[in-house]
Formats: structure tokens, C-alpha cells, sequence
């Protein structure tokens, strides 16, 4: 009996039945068994990493049947080659095709660790490797709710099992991979930007250069540092390398000047071509360090849902930037102001269904005890000043109370019974718009009086809130054919519901690519990226083109 003899004993009678016809065994559904049996139990050799407890539960639903052979053994080819150029893709994706058996698809089968020849053994393999390409495609895994403390979307989650039985029926398995994936052309812009960068890597030796100087650098100045800029701006292909070459090297003349603002406008820092400590810190970014980021925005997108819509709004909160999206394509772009580091802005999707036009401050609880109360503390006339009423709580209802017979250095988040409530008007923070769309941590979009801090680059200046500049175009887009102008002359408070309600996502990317293919890159202000990128593992390596496996993964890049 099996049991009754070693381990090392029981491997190699599996082997040797391994090496038998499949006639020659009693049955495929009895090989299947002894091999998933001496699979759980280690004893395969060079198939620890399977899971198989998930192939052991797969294939009790499929009755017994092999998935990627017939009954009589032969290979469904189309299948496992369509697996096979999947997993070569997945490196576009930022994923890695080792995770997926890619070198064991690719040896010879006389090799040790190579594909089995043997139908049974191979089919193991192949669900094996099918089962974790689409959980990782359909963004699974890793999850978000692990590796990232702001999401609040609904968990990705994926029955793989039960897809393979479904592509095997139908043996579609390229469709059936590709239907996990994002349908955005804003996800496929920055897949494709990930490929570019992977075949720039591959073929260039990146090598450091030294910016170290002391202050700022200013058109017209001259420091030994501009030679590395020079360098490193042309094979950024922002400085033509030619016009460059007529100029000192050393002065830093208006054409790197220019280059130089271009670059800063692309790193989401301020344009203004000053040579300064943020700058260079960026322009030496390794291009390694360059794919990591696109690469977890890659990621995050797998974590949003499949289909946003033919027609909603994506803030990007770590990029400062809205788009309003139609038929997958950006109708208009807009500026945003988003939560500070200490008070970030949440990702999740609502709804738009309805305008506020001149709309009151209710101030969120945590908002009126540590920003509003000490200046109330301060300046007993700050909220009068600032139209800000104060309400108790009276039979169940918010009354209003003078403030001049408040203590207010009594109070403090331990005991604060009132509410704050803004009147609508010129000093009220929500301006003269406030879209409404339901969700429970009280985040909206909204007008804003301080209209100049739309100016700044890094714009994560409010308590959560998205601020929106041009809201009024955004609205009167919404509202079509109705008069927005009409309703803002309308002084009083009141409310337009939308014919339709429009989708919004509210998501943390760093990087987003525009239809121009122009790759947009800001710093990581909340923190997130390093999180996932440690979730993500090291970058996957570029197979070497010389080998036959590596020569293959170039062809699918250059595609």
C-alpha cells in the first residue's frame, strides 16, 4: 500500500505512474485522486507551490474531468496556448509571470522541473497556474482591504474555480481572462506606459549622476550640476540632444529652463524651472523607482469595479484632478483640492443625484472641536464673524443658542453638546455649490470662497472634502438644458435633482496617463504607494531576450 512505505518511496511509484500511459492507469478520476493526495501531502516533487486544497475542491466539481486534455489525453492546445500568451501579458500589467509556472510552460518537458508530459499532472499545473493569474487580474488579490487603510470600495472577490470550469466548457480562456480586467482606456493608457518604461529599461544601464549643490539654480546661472540635468533630460526625451549640445554645458540657459518646467509639470511639482532641492530629487528617480509607481496605480485600478459607466466622474485624489468621462473618453479635466495628509481623503464610489444651490455648513463633529473651538477660545467674536450659528439640542431638536453665554474654555471633544452650522454666503466653505451624493463619512464635492489655492501644484489643503474649481461648468454640464445661473440667483437655499444620477469614483492615484499619452507623476502625499509596493513584491524581471522563453516575452512588449 502507498502508506506503508516511505515518503521518498511514495514519490517515485507516483513518478513511475506518472510515466505510464494514461490507459495504462484505472482511471483518469483515479490518477487524479492519487495525485492530489501526494500533492496535499508534499510528497510531488517541485509542486510545493500549488494550492492544493483549491485544486482538490476544483476538481471534485468538475466530476473528475481533466480541464486542458480530453479523455483521451490529447491537449486542448488553444487553451493552453491562450494561458500560456496570458501570462507572457501579465507582465504588462505589472504582474509577474513567474508567480504563474512561466518557466515550467516554457521548458523543454525532459527537463526536472519542466511541464509534465503526463495529461494528468499537467492539468494540476495548468488550473494552478490559470486559478492565480485571474484571481491577480481580477484584482483579488492582493487585497485591497490589506494594503491599503483609506479604501472603502467593495471587496473584490472571485470564484476562480468555478471560472475554469466555465472556460474549459467553452474553451475561451483568453476571453475569459481578458473580461477581469479594467474596461477604462485610462487602465490600458497606463498599461501601456508600464510597457514602455519595461522596454526603456531593458534597454538602457541607468547609472546615477550627482546633483548635489547648495540653493536654487535660475536661468542664466551657471554650476557643474547642469551638465548631469542635460544628460539626464535627454534620456528623459525632454531636451533635444542635438540643440543641447551647441550651448555651455554648465549654464543653465532658457532651453533646460524649459525643459526643466516640463519635466515639473509632468512630477506634479511647480512649474516654475527653478533648479531646486525637489527637482533634482526627482530627475534622479531611478527608473526602477518610476515602474514601482506606476506599477501599484496599475494595481489599484484592478481593485475598482470592471465597468464605471458610459458616463461618470474619477477624482484622482492624489493627483489634485477630476475628469468627467463620457463614452470612455475625458469630456473635461478639472482641478480639485483634496484631504490633507493628517485627514486624507477616503476612496470610494457614490452618486451625484442632486445640486445644492447656496447650500449651509453643517461642520463635521471632529472639524468643530479641534479646528473651530480654539478659535472661538481665542476670539470670542470669531463666529459671528464667520456667520457660524450655534445649536443645541433641545426636546429633540437642534435650537439655536447665543454664544456670548458659552464658556467655551470648558469645553472640549469630551463635552462639546452644540453643533456648528455655517450660513450660506460669500465666507461659507462650500461656496455657492454643493453636489449631493450619498455615503456615510460625510465627503463631498463642493464650491470653495478660496478660489487662489487652485493655484498651488500640491493642493491637499481640506479636511476630506473634495473643492472643485469650475464647478459651475461641472454643474451646468449635469444639469443640461436647465439654467444654473438662474438657480444661483436664487439667493435661498434649495436643491436641483439630477435626471440621472452620475457615478463618482473617488480613488488615490499618483500617476493617471492622458489621452495625449502623456504620463502625469506626483509625489505619494498619503503615504500609500511604499504599502503596496511591499505587498507587490520586488519588480518582476524582463526575461532575457537571448533565451527562447525571453525572446517571447519581447515580442508580446513590442506588441
Amino acid at each position: 500500500m502507498l502508506r506503508a512505505v516511505s515518503p521518498h518511496l511514495s514519490a517515485l511509484m507516483l513518478l513511475c505512474v506518472i510515466a505510464m500511459p494514461l490507459k495504462a492507469a484505472e482511471s483518469v478520476e483515479t490518477h487524479l485522486q492519487q495525485l492530489l493526495q501526494a500533492g496535499a501531502a508534499g510528497e510531488l516533487p517541485a509542486t510545493d507551490r500549488l494550492d492544493w486544497s483549491v485544486l482538490q475542491s476544483l476538481y471534485e466539481r468538475s466530476g473528475g474531468q481533466l480541464l486542458w486534455s480530453n479523455m483521451r489525453g490529447e491537449a486542448k492546445t488553444v487553451m493552453q496556448r491562450e494561458l500560456e500568451h496570458w501570462i507572457r501579458v501579465s507582465l504588462q500589467h505589472g504582474l509577474d509571470p513567474s508567480d504563474y509556472q512561466y518557466s515550467r510552460l516554457q521548458q523543454p518537458f525532459s527537463a526536472g522541473s519542466a511541464m509534465s508530459p503526463e495529461p494528468v499532472l499537467n492539468d494540476l499545473l495548468l488550473s494552478d497556474s490559470f486559478m492565480r493569474l485571474a484571481r491577480d487580474l481580477a484584482g483579488v488579490t492582493p487585497s485591497a482591504e490589506e494594503h491599503d487603510r483609506l479604501w472603502r470600495f467593495q471587496p473584490r472577490t472571485l470564484d476562480a474555480a468555478d471560472l475554469l470550469l466555465q472556460a474549459s466548457a467553452a474553451e475561451e480562456v483568453g476571453a475569459t481572462l481578458q473580461a477581469l480586467l479594467p474596461r477604462s482606456a485610462e487602465y490600458q493608457r497606463l498599461v501601456e506606459h508600464y510597457t514602455q518604461l519595461l522596454q526603456r529599461t531593458d534597454r538602457e544601464t541607468w547609472v546615477a549622476l550627482d546633483l548635489s549643490m547648495n540653493g536654487l539654480l535660475r536661468t542664466g546661472a551657471s554650476h557643474s550640476v547642469v551638465v548631469g540635468v542635460r544628460e539626464l533630460l535627454i534620456r528623459k526625451e525632454l531636451l533635444n540632444s542635438a540643440e543641447s549640445s551647441f550651448e555651455p554645458q554648465e549654464v543653465y540657459t532658457p532651453l533646460v529652463v524649459d525643459a526643466v518646467r516640463a519635466f515639473q509639470q509632468q512630477q506634479g511639482l511647480e512649474p516654475d524651472g527653478i533648479l531646486g532641492p525637489a527637482t533634482r530629487a526627482a530627475l534622479q528617480r531611478s527608473p526602477e523607482q518610476q515602474l514601482q509607481q506606476v506599477r501599484v496605480n496599475l494595481q489599484r485600478w484592478r481593485w475598482l469595479p470592471r465597468d464605471l459607466g458610459e458616463r461618470y466622474l474619477l477624482v484622482r485624489t492624489g493627483t489634485y484632478s477630476m475628469t468627467l468621462v463620457e463614452q470612455d473618453r475625458a469630456v473635461q479635466q478639472y482641478r480639485i483640492i483634496s484631504g490633507r495628509p493628517h485627514r486624507p481623503t477616503l476612496s470610494f464610489e457614490s452618486d451625484v443625484d442632486h445640486l445644492i444651490m447656496h447650500p449651509p455648513w453643517t461642520v463635521p463633529f471632529r472639524l468643530a472641536v479641534e479646528d473651530l473651538l480654539p478659535k472661538q477660545r481665542k476670539d470670542p467674536d470669531y463666529f459671528a464673524r464667520q456667520q457660524i450659528e450655534v445649536l443645541q439640542k433641545v426636546d429633540g431638536s437642534w435650537q439655536p443658542v447665543d454664544p456670548e453665554g458659552i464658556d467655551w474654555a470648558s469645553l472640549s471633544r469630551r463635552n462639546f453638546p452644540y453643533l456648528l452650522r455655517q450660513r450660506p454666503g460669500p465666507l461659507n466653505s462650500l461656496g455657492r455649490i454643493r453636489f449631493g451624493m450619498s455615503n456615510p463619512y460625510s465627503i463631498y464635492l463642493h464650491d470653495t470662497p478660496q478660489q487662489t489655492l487652485f493655484e498651488s501644484t500640491e493642493r491637499a489643503f481640506s479636511s476630506g472634502c473634495i473643492r472643485v474649481d469650475e464647478i459651475e461648468d461641472l454643474a451646468q454640464r449635469l444639469l443640461g438644458e436647465r439654467s444654473l445661473e438662474q438657480a444661483l440667483n436664487t439667493s435661498r437655499t434649495h436643491t436641483l435633482r439630477l435626471e440621472r444620477p452620475l457615478p463618482v469614483y473617488l480613488v488615490y492615484l499618483t500617476v493617471w496617463v492622458d489621452e495625449q499619452q502623456q504620463g502625469h507623476y506626483h509625489p505619494d502625499v498619503y503615504g500609500l504607494d511604499w504599502q503596496l509596493q511591499q505587498a507587490l513584491g520586488p519588480l518582476p524581471e524582463v526575461p532575457d531576450p537571448k533565451t527562447e522563453q525571453g525572446a517571447l516575452a519581447q515580442t508580446v512588449l513590442k506588441e
